[in-house]
């Protein structure tokens, strides 16, 4: 679980300006056991109890039995785990005190305290410094007219500065007139200038910081900003660590335009192998997006669907809005068994745009529950999952899984033979509603899938897989003609299934010679022809779709390609003398025998089969190393004589930087005189270092066949000896929610987050 800022006032932030912020955003339950922590510690002895005092000095020294010592230059006084330097001292024996004089420093396991002079209680190990210095665990420094160690780990300080970074010139620092700072527990001042270098930012009559390298219970840092729609933004959160394994977040949200958010967070680690979260948040909008009937909005431009399947316009009304999100992770539970639980759930689509930052969240057309139970022994596993989806197009789609029970068997040899047999099976109860005048209801569904399969390869060249199986599926449930509503009958669905597979003649030539990292490389040239046979199904649109199960209709259809593959071994053998493909190249078709048997629903996951002969399908794939790869695909329609579908994905890494760039574009053959739907989107990712401390991340996701960019956001970095700065810029454009902003986020070594604003740049430059 990350470590936590509370901090009891800091009342000046806000007159900031900035905007509202995210109720919450993504996060891993496993994050803190992704972080690798050093292992590298410095252990000091614990001392024993009682023991003598060692007293030297340079000079001769002033001794009275039993009443006093005095030494000058080069003084020591060791006790215990204590040792003391300075250039004068005087020791009492009656009261084990230590008066000091000159380069005082007072060395105590990870602590040290230096200044010009001082009292110390040796036996109590507590004393004065006066124009004082301290270095304090994990890395915290104090520079004072005073500094007091009244207790173990606690120091009493006056008029000074506390920061962890790097002394004589902090780049941030508290500036303070007295403070109580305890070890692994809180620092408590008052009267606290907060500067950066020698300028003031902020002042607090008191403040409590943690000084705990584990989690602290605490208010944490307010949130302040100001939204072009929601006012004046004040955001307060408390963090409470509720025991061992467990902590929670609670969060009020507050607006000066209404607005009311509350949110709650809660974490939990039980055991090594189990962890979760969950978050809720609700916020009373008045200003939120809303789908209204157009005689309401007559304004409106955006066009929507109402739930009753009426159109409508986006429009601005004050509602309750909410999200919840519940993850969880076992992976030691009884008997073997791993359990993982997902849910997700928006009070309604616009949500996701006018809250979340993710484009991936943004952009969102749906949202998926899902949790499952399972086991794996030997080729075998078990699974109960559950599942929820909702999905946005135009109308409301929600299909559930309420159960399914699964089994599989992956593909093994039956005893001594050359057969072997794959199974997948399930039982499942299913719920659909595709919205207004469609179907809906339960229904409940089992499904047998086993495969034999035998392998022939004799020669090293050529192989050969021959398989034959079938599918039976039973359903309580059938639909009418037009797939709009359940029928009340049950429905049988059994189909024969057969296939084969060629992979060669195979032909290999060998080249030496050096190129880059390789010294060996090795060209294969392989077909490959795979067939499939699917017998029909009787009266196909009387299946109720869920998922590929229900999608497995009568074909008969051949595919054949040619591959070209490159293998290359290392030049050097210290390297690894294995080689690895570092390009491929094929081409393939596909040809259908007849047409795919197709229900009306699904028919756009076959549009490819317009005719039997499918499009010809070209790919290249190059990683010729961690630096740098590329997937480039096509596919040509021959029958319409064009590039119908086209996508590229690229990467390129060095130390820490990268550029990434992905391309799709299609458009498709159509179908019955139809306009076929063209798409052309364009994805660049990339974060280059320009210099120690700079650093810059960007995302672009463009629409070329719109000429417009859905979303631009770009992170700027820089991470300073002991802070850090981030400042991230977003632009996003997917209708009826457009908006520019701004965030900006302030982290102090060893402390934690100080600032976090959110803000519009709309409101900014005037422009909304």
């Amino acid at each position: 679980m990350s470590r936590r800022v509370p901090v009891a006032a800091l009342l000046s932030l806000l007159a900031l300006p900035a905007a509202a912020q995210t109720p919450f955003g993504p996060s891993d339950p496993f994050e803190s056991r992704l972080k690798t922590k050093p292992t590298f510690q410095i252990r000091f002895r614990v001392p024993e109890k009682g023991g003598e005092v060692r007293l030297t000095t340079k000079n001769p020294a002033h001794y009275e039995k039993d009443v006093f010592w005095e030494g000058s230059g080069e003084v020591t006084i060791e006790y215990q785990d204590v040792k003391i330097t300075a250039d004068r001292a005087r020791y009492d024996f009656p009261t084990k005190t230590a008066t000091l004089d000159g380069h005082v420093v007072i060395d105590q396991g990870p602590t040290r305290l230096s200044g010009s002079h001082g009292v110390f209680r040796v036996e109590e190990k507590t004393g004065r410094l006066e124009n004082a210095t301290a270095d304090l665990a994990p890395t915290y420094h104090v520079v004072a007219e005073a500094i007091d160690k009244i207790g173990p780990e606690t120091y009493r300080i006056e008029k000074g500065i506390f920061t962890s970074c790097d002394l004589p010139h902090p780049e941030w620092s508290f500036y303070l007139s007295t403070a109580d700072v305890t070890l692994d527990d809180y620092a408590r001042m008052r009267n606290v200038s907060l500067r950066a270098g020698p300028v003031p930012v902020l002042f607090t009559p008191w403040l409590v910081w943690p000084t705990k390298q584990d989690r602290a219970s605490g208010l944490l840092v307010p949130g302040v900003g100001f939204n072009s729609t929601r006012g004046a933004y004040l955001g307060l959160s408390y963090y409470w660590v509720t025991g061992r394994a467990t902590d929670s977040t609670t969060q009020l949200d507050m607006y000066s335009h209404g607005a009311l958010g509350l949110g709650e967070e809660l974490r939990w680690t039980p055991t090594p192998e189990s962890a979760g979260i969950v978050q809720a948040y609700m916020i009373r909008d008045p200003d939120s997006t809303v789908c209204v009937p157009f005689e309401d909005e007559p304004t409106g431009t955006q066009p929507c669907i109402l739930a009753d399947g009426r159109s409508g316009v986006f429009a601005k009304r004050e509602r309750t809005r909410w999200k919840t999100r519940l993850d969880h992770v076992s992976d030691d539970l009884p008997f073997g068994f791993r359990g993982v639980l997902s849910v997700r759930e928006y009070s309604d689509e616009q949500f996701l745009r006018d809250f979340e930052r993710a484009f991936a969240l943004s952009a969102a057309r749906q949202t998926l529950s899902r949790g499952f139970l399972t086991k794996n022994f030997g080729d075998d596993s078990v699974n109960l999952r559950v599942e929820r989806s909702e999905t946005f197009f135009g109308t409301e789609v929600i299909q559930e899984r309420l159960p399914s029970l699964e089994y599989f068997h992956r593909s093994a040899r039956l005893g001594n033979s050359p057969f072997f047999l794959a199974l997948e099976s399930s039982v499942s109860w299913l719920y659909v509603d595709r919205g207004p005048g469609l179907m809906h209801g339960q229904y409940g569904r089992a499904d047998f899938h086993p495969t034999i399969s035998i392998p022939w390869k004799s020669v090293p060249w050529l192989s050969l897989t021959a398989k034959g199986g079938g599918r039976w599926t039973e359903y309580t449930e059938s639909t009418n003609e037009a797939q709009n509503a359940f029928t009340g009958e049950s429905r049988t669905r059994t189909v024969a299934e057969a296939g084969a597979s060629l992979v060669g003649p195979s032909f290999s030539r060998i080249y030496e010679g050096s190129i880059g990292p390789f010294g060996r490389f090795k060209h294969v040239i392989e077909p490959r022809v795979d067939y499939d046979y699917a017998s029909d199904v009787g009266d196909p649109l009387s299946i109720p779709v869920y998922d590929e199960v229900d999608t497995a209709l009568g074909r008969n259809q051949i595919r054949y390609a040619i591959v070209n593959r490159l293998l290359a071994r290392p030049a050097d053998p210290k390297a690894g003398g294995g080689a690895n493909e570092i390009a491929s190249f094929e081409i393939a078709q596909t040809h259908a025998f007849r047409l795919p048997q197709v229900a009306a629903s699904t028919a756009s996951s076959f549009e490819s089969f317009v005719e039997k002969t499918g499009p010809v399908e070209g790919t290249l794939r190059l990683v010729p190393g961690s630096l740098f790869s590329f997937d480039g695909r096509v596919a040509y329609d021959i029958h319409v004589s064009r590039i119908t579908a086209v996508s590229v994905a690229t990467s390129v890494n060095w130390k820490t930087n990268y550029v990434n760039a992905t391309w799709f574009g299609s458009e498709p053959a159509p179908v019955g005189g139809t306009t076929s739907s063209r798409t052309d989107q364009i994805r660049l990712a990339a974060g280059i270092d320009l210099g120690k401390a700079l650093r810059i991340d960007t995302q672009l996701n463009y629409d070329a066949q719109q000429s417009r960019l859905l979303e631009d956001r770009s992170l700027l970095s820089y991470t300073g000896s002991c802070y850090a700065l981030f400042l991230e810029v977003r632009q996003l454009r997917l209708p009826p929610t457009t908006r520019r902003d701004y965030r900006l986020v302030v982290n102090l070594k060893d402390v934690g987050t100080l600032l976090d604003m959110n803000g519009s740049l709309d409101r900014i430059f005037g422009t909304r």
